[in-house]
């Protein structure tokens, strides 16, 4: 047990990690906004710039030395891309507030990562950015970690988040919850904040759907060829639209909440008061990992009407952060949805797997990230795509450690996510 914990958490940070690294392949890149003759000049300029960037972005702005030329930068460490991005936000909010009367790249802009501690750089402008690189990015160098020989996977997963948070790969304001249960054995595996109420996102289109099947079973309402449509639209393309749709049909927000608080009250974490308003800004409606884990569970089990049915439209292809772009072997099945806002990034849903002696398993797992500083626009230094990508590929490479936890410790088998194939060797 001990040999495969620490090899578990080892694997998965060091997976995580690879993963951001190769995303700098093509080197790595800062944001820079000022550069004088004074320190003096430099170190209030970077004053200014972290009081209106905030708290979490101030830890990494710094004056730098080049000879005799004083800079400040942002330490991002991006793809150019991402930073060019971060470099434009950064730039609107700086002439926003005053701090320059400079726009675009003359205010702030993307320039490679350089060692500066290490010997002096000459500052260059844009057209003449020197080629140097950091050999890695800092995230890419964590120091060792030690998990005690009694430590378990709630526990792993846990120091997991907390070193990425220390590495600054999720921010302080970062909550997290996650909940892995075996639903063959019945056995909760991880419970961490599964209770907190975290912003639902399009997770709240499952207890959508749990309402409108209840009325159909109930004859309320009829499963039509349209509804069927919309189903399809609202879980496998995440369709707001269609999942408008089906709150108008049951009656508006609090037409949903009614028929689950009389009917389902064990989902007590979770929250339906608004429509999903344009551009998928959503922060009202609320459940938590606990809800999810007791729905997922309860529709395996066949105690939810038409669960059939509801596995159908969960099991539709589309994009997940449990299965694609992991290790996990290509017949694993996923019944899932995932919840996307800036200030939310979850997945939560059953895997299907075979066992080391061919015998069919399941487990659910839920994984919420959730930063609500970010739903107002001024916290919002990163681009959206780059943001729920970092909280994105931390609940895959979580995801990774699970499947080998449950694949060997609860039924014998042996996993090596590293040669991405699962050897069938009993214990």
């Amino acid at each position: 047990m001990t040999k495969i914990h620490t090899l578990l958490f080892t694997y998965i940070l060091t997976s995580f990690l690879v993963s951001v690294s190769a995303s700098f392949a093509s080197g790595t890149y800062d944001v820079s906004y000022f550069w004088g003759s004074k320190n003096q000049s430099a170190e209030a300029y970077a004053n200014k710039v972290k009081r209106v960037l905030g708290p979490d972005i101030a830890k990494q702005i710094k004056v730098v030395r080049n000879g005799k030329r004083y800079g400040v930068i942002y330490d991002w460490d991006g793809d150019y891309q991402t930073t060019r991005q971060v470099a434009a936000n950064h730039a609107k909010l700086l002439h926003r507030a005053g701090i320059t009367k400079a726009k675009g790249p003359n205010a702030a802009y993307a320039m490679p990562s350089q060692d500066y501690s290490s010997r002096p750089i000459k500052h260059t402008t844009q057209s003449q950015r020197p080629q140097t690189r950091r050999p890695q990015p800092r995230q890419s160098q964590p120091q060792p970690l030690t998990i005690t020989p009694d430590s378990d996977l709630e526990e792993s997963i846990d120091q997991y988040i907390k070193t990425l948070r220390s590495r600054g790969v999720l921010a302080s304001t970062d909550r997290t919850s996650f909940v892995i249960h075996d639903v063959t054995k019945q056995k909760k595996v991880v419970s961490i904040n599964e209770d907190r109420s975290m912003m639902a996102a399009s997770l709240i289109k499952n207890f959508v759907m749990l309402a409108y099947f209840h009325e159909v079973k109930y004859k309320r309402l009829e499963h039509t060829t349209r509804n069927r449509q919309q189903l399809r639209r609202m879980i496998q393309r995440s369709a707001n639209t269609s999942t408008n749709y089906f709150i108008k049909l049951l009656g508006g927000p609090s037409g949903v909440a009614r028929i689950l608080k009389w009917n389902y009250p064990y989902f007590k974490n979770t929250r339906i008061v608004e429509y999903i308003p344009p551009g998928g800004r959503t922060y009202r409606n609320m459940t938590s990992a606990h809800d999810m884990n007791r729905f997922y569970n309860q529709l395996w089990l066949g105690n939810l009407p038409y669960s059939n049915k509801m596995k159908y439209y969960f099991g539709l292809p589309n994009g997940d952060r449990m299965h694609d772009r992991t290790c996990l072997p290509s017949n694993v099945r996923v019944y899932h949805k995932t919840g996307t806002v800036y200030g939310l990034v979850g997945d939560s849903g059953v895997l299907a797997i075979t066992d080391s002696e061919g015998k069919q398993r399941a487990y659910i797992f839920t994984g919420m990230i959730e930063d609500r500083t970010k739903t107002n626009n001024r916290n919002r230094f990163e681009a959206f795509g780059s943001w729920v990508g970092r909280r994105s590929n931390t609940l895959r490479r979580v995801s990774e450690a699970v499947y080998e936890y449950i694949y060997e410790v609860h039924y014998g088998g042996q996993f090596d996510c590293r040669n991405h194939s699962v050897q069938h060797v009993q214990r």
